[in-house]
């Protein structure tokens, strides 16, 4: 499968998702949380941008409720998909949760899973790099158990 092909997979699995009123889980208001807020209110879909999301000691993600982070999946596989080397390991680290799969349709599980096997086919030597192998198989067998 192309790079094309998974990118018009993930518009159509997950176009269908409403913007969510807030991002962030709304348990806490403190500045941290809403700094966050803030973030991620200002992202437009489907582009995302690195120097937002790529660090992995200030990463909104962490703090974006389940369907806040489905809704954002198209933009993140774009992420992933064009910069490997610098996202794929905030891109595992941020899919690895039960809850955020639970959220997920079957159809939705499925596209994640053409995107993972594109990143190993086509992405190996990043994988490699970033050491996420471990992360990368973890991941894809929790979206295979529920695909």
């Amino acid at each position: 499968m192309t790079k094309d092909k998974i990118i018009a997979q993930v518009d159509q699995s997950f176009g269908i998702l409403q913007r969510p009123r807030m991002f962030i889980r709304g348990t806490c208001s403190c500045d941290e949380c809403m700094e966050h807020e803030e973030t991620m209110q200002s992202f437009a879909l489907p582009h995302l941008p690195l120097d937002k999301l790529g660090s992995p000691s200030w990463d909104p993600l962490c703090f974006a409720s389940d369907n806040a982070f489905a809704y954002l999946i198209p933009g993140l596989v774009r992420l992933v998909l064009n910069h490997t080397e610098n996202y794929v390991s905030q891109f595992l680290f941020n899919l690895d949760s039960p809850d955020r799969i639970a959220v997920l349709s079957k159809r939705q599980r499925l596209t994640l899973l053409h995107t993972l096997d594109y990143l190993f086919m086509n992405e190996t030597e990043a994988l490699d790099n970033n050491m996420v192998i471990d992360d990368f198989v973890r991941v894809r067998d929790k979206l295979e158990q529920t695909a």
